[in-house]
């Protein structure tokens, strides 16, 4: 019995509207609106299940909860970025987008649409929109006439106001067999909007807002709950909910309170929903105390969250869960996903969290925030659900300086190792907004924004952030945070090849460090001088800045930075053709990084043993090695990873003599590189192209791993 809540009835005329529209090849937006309760959210879920099985169509569906803090561009962002991870990632996922993916991959296999991975990469520097509706005309050039792709647009909570006019913009252009699914509450800003609802593509199900349940439907729901054990007779349920009017939360929910032994006569007779909700939270309330707390627990959680989670928050083993749960109706008030369980409505979830006194919240709140940093720390690899949430928790319970803080300290570099920097753009988008101007919030989240827009390849606005947020510590004469920008700025020079710059960065960097005797500072500057040297031949130089990095991060038992040094030191030794010592630098990086769930760490280390591989002549492993760097840069969306593992199986195909290979490899490295805007290496590449005609051209070694910005 604990999904009789969930038991699916009525909605037959949408559910038929909805199919009527799915045969119509016509490119069109699909407006399922409805006030809080009504069940949008299921019948969208049920009209995903319908296309994914459709008879006589092949449709592909991907849905995607949009946060208030989402963007129409920001959206359209992640499905790009999502759609060519889908494309390229073969096995193997990451925490956070792990369902993304498999309803992607799914998506292009249904319909046949191969491998897109370079075509629906979305290009930074290019309008997001046009990209968009380019990627869609694509896919639907690409699918059978039977073929159908779903895009489901499901807001959490509600779009950003004025979001209407974007998304009227991408939906007047639908190509052909693109359907969008916009679930949205009658107040949100599409459903309001006359202008998008005017477009002739616009077909809402039903025609007006989601209405209450038929007399049929409310009648097949009796019939399912009365066959259970003592509960009353069809008439006195029949009697019983009919002063809920047929609403969609508050019939199946006086069922299900009467199903766990409530007399009818006890039921609210408010027929308002926020009354049934109070009713269901007092059934719990009636339950012995671990109920409410884990109630409690997972209504301040808010999102689904794993059992050892709300475990933790709750103050419960998990054996008193087990048992908890094994009541069939705490059971219907949870919904199970694929990584936990949340509270099956937001009406429910509002009501417990209205009803939490302030000591027990912060309580929680407190449980949440140990329970996350715990998942964040080095013997638990980190997991999004952590480095998304922890934030969010500091500033219920201590304050928005606070969450700054856990923002810029604990959960951004979680994020970027992770690969989610649409996430990790939003929080710091959502921080820098509030922050005070000047403050040194605002300098913290712009140098941390420079990070993200560098790791995109989007050098010029990763240049602006790092030297916006250096004038703001300038302003604050705050050292720490001028030489960590220093740094950053450095790095974006470095990138583009521009070496003379960047070494002056990193020596003004520098020499702050040893002002203040600032270890960590020291280890990233010399780390960073030795990629200087390295660039330059300066081997010994190098050698000598990556071991005093390499030093201090030992001392400071700072494993990442020891794995990025190993990579280094590994890539001198490769350098000067000491290919064994070269390797067990790698190795170790590897082992470090993998310990650490450090998916930059192991990329870096796996594209380096490549190179290895490479010079030894072994170009089965080699190109494996290239193969799976080129998948974890994808991953963590860094463009100059990519670019680089393309150059390295060119080299590859070049030396097998499979010069058209090589020749496709390069130029997609070549073009990433000027993506970027990395101009030394957009020349290097066509220096190869030019001397692939003859076939015997002396290409110099692949590009290593080592020569990236340290910490």
């Amino acid at each position: 019995m604990a999904e009789e809540h969930r038991i699916f009835v009525g909605r037959k005329a949408e559910l038929k509207r909805f199919d009527e529209i799915l045969r119509d090849p016509a490119g069109q937006a699909i407006l399922v609106v409805g006030q809080q309760g009504m069940g949008k959210t299921w019948l969208v879920d049920k009209m995903a299940e319908f296309a994914r099985s459709h008879p006589d169509l092949k449709c592909g569906a991907v849905r995607y909860e949009v946060t208030p803090t989402d963007s129409v561009d920001s959206v359209l962002e992640l499905m790009l970025d999502h759609a060519y991870d889908a494309a390229r990632v073969v096995e193997g996922s990451f925490d956070g987008t792990r369902r993304r993916l498999e309803q992607w991959r799914a998506f292009l296999n249904v319909l046949r649409l191969g491998d897109l991975a370079l075509s629906l990469r979305r290009d930074p520097k290019r309008n997001t929109r046009d990209q968009f509706i380019e990627r869609l005309e694509l896919i639907s050039k690409r699918m059978p006439e039977e073929g159908r792709a779903v895009f489901i647009i499901d807001p959490e909570k509600y779009v950003q106001p004025g979001s209407d006019q974007a998304w009227g913009v991408v939906t007047r252009q639908l190509p052909p067999r693109i359907k969008l699914l916009i679930a949205q509450r009658s107040d949100d800003a599409i459903a309001k909007s006359r202008d998008f609802r005017a477009l002739s593509n616009v077909k809402p199900v039903p025609q007006s807002d989601l209405d209450v349940l038929d007399e049929q439907a409310i009648e097949d729901l009796i019939d399912v709950y009365a066959r259970r054990p003592g509960m009353p007779a069809v008439d006195e349920l029949r009697q019983a909910v009919a002063r809920y009017n047929g609403h969609p939360y508050a019939v199946p929910a006086a069922l299900g309170i009467i199903a766990d032994g409530l007399p009818v006569s006890e039921l609210p007779a408010d027929p308002t929903k926020e009354a049934i909700a109070a009713a269901q939270w007092q059934r719990v309330c009636a339950k012995e105390s671990e109920a409410v707390r884990l109630l409690q627990a997972y209504a301040i959680l808010e999102v689904t969250v794993p059992d050892e989670v709300v475990e933790t928050v709750a103050a419960v083993d998990s054996a008193v869960r087990t048992h908890l749960l094994a009541d069939p109706y705490i059971a219907t008030l949870l919904r199970p996903e694929e990584d936990g369980r949340r509270i099956y409505h937001s009406l429910l979830a509002d009501h417990v969290r209205e009803h939490i006194a302030n000591t027990d919240a912060a309580a929680y709140h407190r449980r949440a925030i140990e329970e996350y940093r715990r998942r964040l720390t080095a013997d638990v690899k980190a997991d999004a659900l952590s480095a998304m949430r922890l934030a969010e928790h500091v500033l219920a319970a201590e304050g928005r300086e606070a969450f700054f803080t856990a923002l810029s300290r604990e959960c951004t570099e979680p994020l970027l190792n992770l690969g989610l920097l649409d996430k990790a753009e939003a929080l710091l988008l959502h921080a820098l907004d509030s922050a005070r101007h000047g403050s040194h919030d605002e300098a913290v989240a712009r140098g941390n924004l420079g990070v993200i827009y560098e790791r995109r390849g989007e050098l010029e606005r990763a240049e602006e952030m790092h030297l916006q947020s250096l004038e703001v510590f300038k302003q604050l004469g705050c050292l720490k945070g001028m030489a960590t920008q220093y740094n950053g700025v450095g790095e974006v020079y470095y990138t583009r090849g521009q070496l003379d710059q960047a070494e002056q960065m990193f020596l003004k960097s520098l020499a702050i460090d040893e002002q203040l005797d600032w270890p960590r500072g020291l280890a990233g500057s010399y780390g960073n001088l030795g990629l200087i040297h390295k660039r330059r031949g300066e081997l010994d130089e190098a050698e000598t800045m990556y071991t005093k990095a390499l030093a201090i991060f030992e001392r400071l038992r700072l494993f990442a930075g020891m794995a990025r040094q190993y990579n280094n030191l590994g890539s001198v030794h490769s350098q000067r053709g000491d290919l064994d010592q070269a390797e067990q630098m790698h190795e170790r990086a590897l082992d470090i990084s993998r310990s650490l769930g450090r998916i930059d760490g192991i990329a870096s280390a796996c594209g380096n043993l490549g190179i290895i591989h490479f010079e030894r002549d072994d170009l089965d492993r080699a190109e494996e090695s290239f193969k799976e760097a080129l998948r974890l840069f994808g991953q963590l969306g860094d463009l100059q990873g990519v670019a680089k593992q393309h150059g390295k199986l060119g080299c590859v195909s070049w030396k097998r003599g499979d010069y058209q290979d090589a020749r496709q490899s390069w130029t997609r490295a070549r073009d990433l590189f000027r993506r970027i805007g990395m101009p030394h290496m957009v020349e290097e590449m066509q220096g190869w192209l030019d001397e692939l005609p003859d076939g015997d051209g002396e290409n110099g070694a692949p590009p290593d791993e080592g020569d990236k910005p340290g910490e």
